[in-house]
């Protein structure tokens, strides 16, 4: 049985543990509202640019342009989306639990996978997977249009020099501070992509479908489409980042909330373990005082 110095010396360490995992808590909130209000504010756009994608490939036509048209898919790029560290609940395990699938999936219908990912956490992954990794981005600090490019641009050059057929990202949506949810989107040829989002804004538009292209089709697709995919991958990355901070913030709630109630129950302990000694004292005080009357 511990003695009550190694459980108050438990309670001590453990009163220390709560006290980080609060403060890891409260950095994670300011970083989730901050992350959470980049991806609220960009999904209007992202909207757009899937509506204008959507118009764009449907106006052209599916077989207009390598960007466009889709192929007999022999291999695919998965753009993995995870974390630098843990301690963030379920997000990593969710996102991979996805790639595992889309992996899977893939290896059953004879398509080899190729892999880009965004986080320490999928770079170990896929490397356990055995797949091939075609470049590893663990240093994105802030997630912005110039820092996403090189991301984007090592998929669009994969795709164009047809070392894959497809491209998709593998991300977390966020939906709510309580709620986040693994998903897979399609990239390219941006005649697979079929959302919710973009059927709603391609449907709610007043937009024609009949364009005139200047100078010509395949020079506008050229220059529009490659930035509308690094929007695509952009809005992703961003509501990842939100997940993460919002389940890294609910991962220390949680256990700050352990760490009290542990420390709860060590305290009862030493209590009665300090009243029994006490207890004991006093029985052995009355016990001598009564030999010696």
């Amino acid at each position: 049985m511990a003695s009550a110095r190694d459980i108050k010396r438990r309670i001590k360490g453990i009163k220390n543990t709560g006290k980080i995992t609060r403060a890891m808590e409260m950095i994670s909130a300011v970083k989730m509202r901050r992350a959470m209000a980049d991806a609220v504010a960009l999904r209007p756009y992202a909207s757009t640019s899937f509506g204008l994608l959507h118009q764009l490939t449907s106006a052209l036509g599916a077989d207009t342009h390598p960007l466009i048209s889709v192929r007999p898919v022999r291999s695919e790029l998965l753009i993995l989306c995870t974390s630098n560290r843990g301690l963030c609940g379920s997000f990593n395990a969710q996102v991979l639990k996805q790639y595992r699938a889309k992996v899977k999936a893939n290896d059953a219908a004879g398509i080899e996978t190729v892999c880009v990912v965004v986080g320490r956490k999928g770079e170990a992954a896929v490397k356990r997977s055995g797949k091939k990794l075609l470049a590893s981005f663990t240093e994105i600090k802030t997630i912005t249009a110039e820092s996403v490019r090189p991301l984007a641009l090592v998929a669009l050059s994969a795709f164009q020099s047809g070392d894959v057929d497809r491209v998709s990202i593998v991300y977390t949506n966020f939906v709510s501070a309580l709620s986040q949810v693994a998903t897979t989107a399609a990239v390219l040829p941006t005649a697979s992509i079929s959302t919710a989002l973009t059927a709603e804004v391609a449907s709610g538009s007043n937009l024609s479908s009949t364009y005139v292209f200047e100078p010509s089709a395949a020079s506008v697709v050229e220059s529009v489409v490659p930035r509308l995919v690094e929007s695509l991958v952009l809005h992703a990355l961003l509501e990842s980042r939100a997940s993460e901070e919002s389940s890294r913030m609910a991962a220390m709630k949680n256990a700050t909330e352990a760490a009290k109630d542990i420390a709860g129950g060590l305290t009862l302990s030493y209590n009665q373990l300090r009243q029994a000694k006490i207890t004991q004292e006093i029985a052995e005080l009355s016990a001598g005082m009564a030999a010696v009357e």
